[in-house]
């Protein structure tokens, strides 16, 4: 399937025009706890998953030289990845990609997999191990998934999950690298994180039989209360389309607000949704 990557933030406008140009996966950084502006936001995986696009998750610190590479970087880098993917939900069993930015050469090979053999440890058979690399990355290391890119490859291309072949493209109003991607290549996958199509959320109680006759018109879809601490259930949010019935917004990035000012705003407003 065709593929990008990017270091950018994409907003609902992104993601749409990038499936609308055939784009079906997007690899973004982990790193939005320690506060890297390139990386993924829990908003922003919704969005991807509302567009029905697949993620691939990237891990990238400062990986452009050999002195980076060792067995202690490796472990504390896969157990900072765990937090970070964990925070936003990313199912356990999807591949994380470690980078190995530069023009590696042979002899720099067994301090990068030294670092590999940490990140392995580290990640504790929660994810797979995945790598990012040239040709020579990709024969010369030990790993679970394989991010191969076109650059310092001099034309060759080693057995991958995904394949980088350009690199800083104007598309969908951001810069992204190309990439083929394959249905193998460790994917967080839309139906990993959204199993429900549409949701209804009752801020009350009492517009019980007002949310029930909602979620009967939208096929007796999955019918949420909310909880007393004001928060929403995750799996509500997760959901392709959230209804919220009587209450403020969300924030969900598809979202059918149907309420007022009192109950029988919000009761007027599901019957005309209701038609």
């Amino acid at each position: 399937m065709n593929g990008i990557d990017c270091a950018t933030r994409l907003n609902l406008t992104n993601v749409q025009s990038l499936k609308i140009s055939g784009v079906l996966a997007v690899g973004r950084y982990l790193g939005y706890k320690q506060g890297w502006t390139k990386s993924l936001s829990p908003d922003e995986v919704q969005l991807i998953f509302v567009a029905g696009l697949d993620i691939f998750l990237i891990w990238e610190s400062n990986p452009i030289n050999r002195s980076y590479f060792t067995y202690d970087q490796g472990a504390a880098d896969a157990k900072q990845a765990v937090i970070e993917a964990e925070f936003l939900s990313a199912p356990k069993g999807a591949a994380i990609y470690f980078a190995v930015d530069y023009d590696a050469q042979a002899g720099d090979m067994s301090s990068i997999q030294d670092y590999f053999n940490g990140v392995k440890d580290g990640l504790g058979g929660q994810f797979l191990t995945g790598v990012y690399g040239s040709y020579a990355v990709m024969n010369g290391i030990l790993a679970d998934k394989y991010f191969q890119t076109y650059a310092w490859s001099n034309g060759q291309k080693a057995p991958n999950h995904i394949y980088q072949y350009n690199n800083n493209i104007y598309l969908a109003g951001v810069f992204v690298d190309q990439d083929y991607v394959n249905e193998d290549a460790g994917l967080w996958k839309r139906s990993d994180n959204m199993g429900l199509d549409i949701a209804v959320l009752l801020y009350t109680k009492e517009d019980f039989w007002a949310g029930n006759d909602v979620a009967v018109k939208n096929g007796n879809c999955a019918l949420f209360v909310r909880p007393d601490d004001h928060s929403v259930p995750k799996t509500a949010m997760s959901a392709a389309t959230l209804i919220v019935v009587g209450g403020p917004t969300t924030g969900h990035p598809n979202e059918v607000l149907l309420s007022g000012n009192d109950k029988y705003d919000t009761a007027a407003a599901v019957k005309k949704y209701l038609g």
